[in-house]
């Protein structure tokens, strides 16, 4: 009985011994501690983004990852590489960690992908760009969800809405700068608008060298200085035209008078206006030319020896073209430094002296010797002459002792002329200076503007 006993108790005592051992066993089995980190390449969170990951687990043999919305949805791989997100939202990314003794745990991050980020902007100008320049500014940014403008001469200056409207009023260029962002990344660009300046109005005016003395009628030749307008309108009560909207016209004023010349100048911003008064003087039908000099031959390239009354002005050989030739009144030969042999020359006979023949030229009467057939003008008669009407009792004939060549002893000298047009006219020599090549004789002129 003894025996049997004993031999219960060593298979009791050998069971809660295996028991113990099996117990043992299963207590030092190894945890499982699912970990990892992500790291935003570039910290660039606007898609394409791509993900680092690096596992922290401890513990663990296999894992089962899910990425979800990335190009790679599911991964075995301890450290996965390439997860990328194309398109913009919120994920998680998912970890199960396990081993081979049955533990295993688990661990999700949230990431968020923003939309992809470009700056870009553009502007509708209202009217045209002369001062003052209002810009609708228009956003063509991507991924942005705040705003900064900058307006480099602006108002505003800044501005943080999506499409500022903005106002230029001085000229020059002006640098516009966006500065977007989405709380993460910043991107920057900038675009320079160019503003002219506001309108300005002005204008004066000029006259033909005939009616340099403003008699009735006078022509009056309106040069519009004005800038940055877009229309004109001209009105001048009494003239020809009296109203035009040319930008620079020519005016005719028939009588003597003071006239108001009214300019309204217009764009798209602003219209101004500016009048001035012009005075046309009673028509004398007289030109006066005072201190003309008149060279000797040797002297037609730097002096000259042609003149015009219709021009104002001596021509000099090398200046004498189709245009002007036809308004030439008289030639001036004078043989030498000396003045031994002088005379005035029409114009289509001016080939016959030194001189080359003048293009389209006229015929012009001359006296130049009056003693020899008769003095109508003296001095003190040119003097006296105030009106083209005191040429009217004068006759000029063509003779060939009219036209007879004079020296230099008879000072002043006076010469009758008339004009293929009909126009009288007279030249009083003043004086006779020599020097050498470049001598000449210095003359009073009086004409007739109309014959």
């Amino acid at each position: 009985m003894r025996n049997k006993f004993n031999l219960i108790y060593r298979i009791l005592l050998s069971s809660i011994f295996l028991l113990v051992i099996y117990s043992c066993a299963r207590e030092e089995g190894i945890p499982v501690k699912a970990g990892f980190s992500i790291k935003i390449v570039n910290e660039d969170y606007s898609v394409p983004v791509k993900v680092e990951i690096t596992n922290k687990s401890t513990g663990a043999e296999t894992y089962e990852w899910e990425f979800e919305g990335a190009n790679t949805t599911s991964s075995n791989e301890k450290t996965p590489k390439n997860i990328v997100y194309t398109e913009a939202g919120t994920y998680t990314i998912k970890l199960k960690a396990s081993n081979k003794d049955g533990n295993e745990d688990e661990k999700t991050i949230e990431i968020k992908v923003d939309a992809a980020m470009k700056v870009d902007f553009d502007w509708q100008m209202q009217g045209t760009d002369i001062s003052p320049v209002t810009l609708q500014m228009v956003d063509k940014s991507l991924g942005a969800t705040q705003y900064l403008w900058e307006f480099d001469g602006g108002n505003p200056a800044t501005s943080n809405t999506q499409n500022p409207s903005v106002v230029f009023t001085s000229a020059g260029d002006h640098t516009i700068k966006l500065t977007i962002s989405n709380g993460k990344e910043t991107y920057s660009t900038q675009k320079t608008v160019t503003v002219k300046p506001a309108m300005t109005i002005d204008f004066n005016w000029s006259v033909d060298p005939i009616d340099n003395d403003y008699e009735a009628p006078v022509l009056l030749h309106l040069n519009n200085l004005s800038t940055n307008a877009v229309s004109y309108e001209w009105n001048i009560a009494g003239a020809n035209p009296s109203l035009t909207t040319t930008t620079s016209p020519d005016i005719n004023f028939a009588s003597a008078g003071t006239y108001t010349i009214v300019l309204k100048a217009t764009n798209d911003k602003e219209t101004k206006v500016l009048q001035k008064q012009v005075t046309i003087q009673p028509n004398t039908n007289l030109l006066t030319f005072n201190d003309v000099k008149l060279g000797i031959s040797s002297a037609h390239a730097t002096i000259g020896c042609f003149f015009s009354s219709y021009l104002g002005t001596v021509i000099k050989q090398g200046e004498v073209t189709a245009t002007n030739g036809s308004k030439i009144d008289f030639g001036f030969f004078g043989l030498n430094s000396s003045f031994t042999y002088n005379q005035f020359v029409s114009p289509d006979e001016v080939q016959n002296t030194a001189f080359s023949a003048i293009p389209n030229a006229t015929h012009t009467k001359v006296i130049n010797s009056q003693e020899l057939v008769g003095t109508q003008l003296s001095s003190s008669g040119f003097n006296a002459i105030n009106s083209g009407s005191d040429f009217n009792s004068m006759t000029v004939n063509e003779t060939n002792a009219g036209k007879t060549p004079f020296n230099n002893s008879v000072i002043p000298r006076v010469i009758l002329f008339k004009t293929e047009d009909g126009r009288k006219g007279a030249i009083k020599i003043k004086d006779f200076v020599a020097n050498g090549t470049s001598s000449y004789i210095l003359v009073d002129i009086k004409v007739q503007k109309q014959p």
